[in-house]
C-alpha cells in the first residue's frame, strides 16, 4: 500500500536560498521507485521549483543554490511513485529563506597598545537584525586563547586586554542573524606592537645599601592621541590651543582609580578633563564662587556631585579617587605639595576617551605610564592656561 511521504527534514526551518538546499523525507507501505519535489510560495501558492519526476530509489534531494529566492516563505511538498505506476504527495510543510548575515572587521592592521577595542560591521541583505555576535581570539598558531560571551547588543565592540608587544593573533567575530543564520569573518590577523621599557616580569624587593630596599615592577607604556599633528614645546609640552590630546583605545571607568593632575593659571567654569567611558563619563571643574574644585560623575543616567575643600592659588594639585564607585577630590598648593613629585591615573580598564578640554590656551603634558599588579597608570598631566605668542 502506498502512503505518504513524512517527516520532511526542511520543515519549520530558516535557509539560505543562496545555497543549495538539501531535503530528506521517510517513506513508509510500498518502495518508492520515482520522485517529486516542488516548493510553492506560501502567499499565493505560486509554483517557485519543480525538480520534475526522477526515477530514484532515493529519499533525498538536493535544491541547486539560487531556485529559492530569500526573504519569503514557502511550501515544499514530495511526490513519490511505486513500482505499479500509483503517486501520492506529502502533506505540504512550510518553511522560510533568508541570506546569511555578513560581518567584518576591516583591515586593523598594527596595534599599538597592550589594549584594544575591536569593532565589526553586521549586514543582512533582507535587513534582519542581529540577534547576538561574539568574539574570539587565537595566538599565532590559530589556538584559541579567549572567547567572549555571547553579546545581544546591537553594535558588534569588544575590549580585549594584555596584548603582547611583538606578538601575532588572529581575530574572528560570529554573528547570528534574527532569523537564527549564522556567519563569521574568519581569522583576521593582526600585529601588536608599541614602545614599553625593559621590564621586570614579577615585583621584585631586593636589600641595598645602607639598609635601604630596591622595588621594581612591571612597566607598560599607553600610546595617546591628537587629532592633529602635535606642537611640540620645551620641555615635552604639548600645545593644545586648538587640539585634543587623548587616550581613546580600551579606556573605561567601571574599576578603581586615582586621578592626579598638576594645574597651573586654570580657568572657572569649564570642564577642565572629561574621562569618556563606555558606562559614562566624568568631568572636573574649578568654580571661582566658591574656591573648590567639583568633579561630577554621569554613569546610567545617574549623576554625582562631588566638591573639593575650599584651595586658593595658581599652582594647584588635584587629586580624584574613585572606591567602590565612591568618589573622593581633594586639592591643596603645589607649594604644599612639590611638582617634583610624580602624578598619575589608575584604571585597571581603560575609558573609551580620556580628553583633556581644549579651552583656548590650554597645554598638556602626559608623561609615561605604569603597570603595578594590573593597575595601569598615566603618570602625569599638568595644564597651563597661557596664550602662544
Amino acid at each position: 500500500m502506498l502512503q505518504k511521504p513524512f517527516n520532511i527534514s526542511i520543515r519549520g526551518q530558516t535557509l539560505d536560498g543562496n545555497d543549495p538546499i538539501l531535503v530528506s523525507w521517510q517513506v513508509s507501505g510500498d518502495l518508492s521507485v520515482a520522485y517529486q519535489v516542488r516548493v510553492y510560495r506560501n502567499s499565493d501558492n505560486a509554483l517557485t521549483y519543480n525538480s520534475n519526476k526522477i526515477t530514484s530509489f532515493a529519499q533525498n534531494h538536493t535544491i541547486p543554490a539560487i531556485s529559492i529566492p530569500n526573504g519569503l516563505e514557502y511550501k515544499i511538498e514530495i511526490s513519490i511513485w511505486n513500482q505499479q505506476g500509483l503517486t501520492i504527495s506529502s502533506d505540504r510543510e512550510i518553511f522560510q529563506t533568508t541570506s546569511k548575515p555578513s560581518v567584518s572587521m576591516g583591515t586593523i592592521g598594527t596595534i599599538g597598545s597592550p589594549s584594544y577595542i575591536f569593532t565589526a560591521t553586521y549586514s543582512q541583505a533582507e535587513s534582519v537584525p542581529i540577534r547576538s555576535w561574539l568574539m574570539i581570539l587565537y595566538d599565532a598558531n590559530k589556538n584559541k586563547i579567549y572567547q567572549s560571551p555571547i553579546s545581544i547588543e546591537p553594535s558588534i565592540s569588544l575590549l580585549i586586554e594584555n596584548l603582547q608587544s611583538g606578538q601575532i593573533y588572529y581575530i574572528e567575530t560570529q554573528v547570528t542573524s534574527a532569523k537564527g543564520l549564522v556567519n563569521s569573518t574568519g581569522l583576521v590577523q593582526i600585529s601588536v606592537q608599541y614602545q614599553q621599557p625593559d621590564i621586570q616580569v614579577n615585583l621584585k624587593a631586593e636589600n641595598v645599601d645602607n639598609g635601604g630596599m630596591k622595588i621594581s615592577w612591571n612597566t607598560i607604556q599607553i600610546i595617546g592621541k591628537t587629532t592633529s599633528p602635535p606642537i611640540f614645546l620645551e620641555d615635552g609640552w604639548i600645545d593644545l590651543t586648538n587640539d585634543t590630546f587623548s587616550f581613546s583605545e580600551g579606556f573605561s571607568l567601571s574599576d578603581d582609580f586615582t586621578i592626579k593632575i598638576w594645574m597651573k593659571d586654570i580657568k572657572s567654569d569649564v570642564d577642565l578633563f572629561t574621562l569618556k567611558g563606555t558606562n559614562g563619563t566624568l568631568s572636573l571643574q574649578y568654580w571661582d564662587r566658591d574656591k573648590s574644585f567639583h568633579v561630577f560623575r554621569d554613569v546610567y543616567g545617574y549623576r554625582s556631585h562631588n566638591i573639593s575643600p575650599i584651595v586658593i592659588g595658581s599652582d594647584l594639585f588635584v587629586c580624584i579617587q574613585q572606591v567602590f564607585s565612591d568618589i573622593n577630590v581633594t586639592a591643596i598648593t603645589l607649594k604644599e605639595f612639590p611638582v617634583k613629585s610624580l602624578a598619575g591615573l589608575f584604571i585597571t580598564q581603560s575609558p573609551e576617551s580620556l580628553n583633556i578640554n581644549n579651552q583656548e590656551g590650554k597645554r598638556v603634558k602626559p608623561v609615561i605610564t605604569l603597570n603595578n599588579n594590573g593597575n595601569t597608570t598615566i603618570d602625569s598631566f599638568r595644564i597651563i592656561n597661557q596664550y602662544l605668542k
